[in-house]
């Protein structure tokens, strides 16, 4: 992967382990941003860590909501906040990929 531009230094999804072997799809980095945060955030949030627009957040985060990934918690001052969902079988799976992958690559 090439060395990030001034533009991506923000965001932080594009250099996870989990995009590293899935790719940058949209979804992706959603899950990638998710899954590194401990708590809900909204989607300029989301869109700012996963380096992509908010309207492209908004493209996909219905599509996680559906598959039970993601989870809207709670709205503040009429923006939803997201986080992963913490009782659904495939978001634990994904943890533990990340996880898995990040100490393959310290061990190497």
């Amino acid at each position: 992967m090439s060395p990030p531009t001034d533009a991506e230094v923000e965001s932080y999804a594009p250099y996870t382990a989990l995009t590293e072997l899935l790719g940058t799809h949209p979804k992706v980095k959603i899950l990638a941003v998710l899954l590194s945060e401990g708590r809900d955030i909204n989607i300029s949030q989301i869109a700012e860590q996963a380096g992509m627009s908010r309207s492209t957040v908004y493209d996909h985060i219905e599509d996680l909501q559906a598959l039970e990934v993601v989870e809207q918690t709670r709205k503040i001052s009429g923006s939803p906040l997201y986080q992963i969902n913490k009782d659904s079988d495939v978001a634990e799976q994904l943890h533990k990929l990340e996880w898995t992958l990040i100490d393959s690559v310290a061990s190497e």
